[in-house]
């Protein structure tokens, strides 16, 4: 079900059954801006619902944000062999795809953002509109993008997050911080004006942006000399 957070955003909430991250919905006066397209059929029922012209930015390749730009068989991951939306799959239509360099094999032919860009548009009731796609430095994936919408808000889809590593026959592994990556996160969030950060997976989908900040700067101040990595939660198989 669409959350709304204001007059001219919202978003489709995550879940873990199939894992979707959140889908952000900006509406324009004559385009609305999805960031992310989400994996469950709620996201796709929605996505076939708009009317008028659609731009897509994408924050990262995982699938749980980017399901839906992609074409599917049935039996493939979330999708079962029953199913029968392979065999009359529409492709979403959209005007523009903006994606990051690392996102580029995975998904249809897009814009790969490698700096700032701009888009100025009007809400619906014709207030200004500006939205700007970022590079995100980001421990999770290669390539992250983020959305900041009029100095308010910033999408971050799960740049916030650290990397796994699977270490062993069992699959034990632990979670890791790229020390320079982490820094760099910092210093762009530190740049912002948004006061209000929408990280992908959380209790809280909508939250202050210094309390990020802070919190990854409490991971940040735990690394060591000579290390490139900061660990985390030692997981067992």
């Amino acid at each position: 079900m669409l959350q709304k957070i204001n007059d001219y955003i919202s978003y489709i909430p995550s879940c873990e059954v199939p894992i979707s991250g959140e889908v952000g919905v900006i509406y324009g006066k004559k385009t609305t801006y999805l960031f992310d397209v989400g994996s469950t059929y709620e996201c796709l029922d929605f996505l076939y619902s708009l009317k008028g012209k659609m731009q897509i930015v994408i924050s990262h390749f995982h699938g749980d944000h980017t399901w839906w730009l992609t074409k599917h068989r049935a039996g493939e991951k979330g999708m079962l062999p029953g199913d029968t939306i392979s065999l009359t799959y529409e492709p979403v239509k959209y005007e523009k795809l903006y994606i990051g360099k690392s996102t580029e094999k995975y998904l249809p032919d897009g814009q790969i953002v490698m700096e700032p860009v701009i888009i100025e548009d009007e809400t619906p009731s014709g207030q200004p509109l500006k939205l700007e796609i970022i590079p995100m430095p980001s421990s999770h994936t290669k390539g992250s993008l983020a959305l900041v919408v009029n100095d308010e808000y910033v999408f971050m889809g799960d740049a916030t997050y650290c990397k796994y590593i699977a270490e062993g026959e069992e699959g034990d592994g632990y979670a890791e911080y790229n020390v320079q990556k982490l820094k760099e996160q910092i210093d762009v969030l530190k740049n912002l004006k948004a006061e209000k950060c929408l990280v992908s997976h959380e209790k809280r989908f909508e939250r202050p942006l210094k309390v990020v900040i802070r919190q990854l700067e409490s991971i940040y101040a735990r690394r060591l000399p000579g290390e490139n990595g900061i660990k985390l939660v030692k997981q067992q198989g």
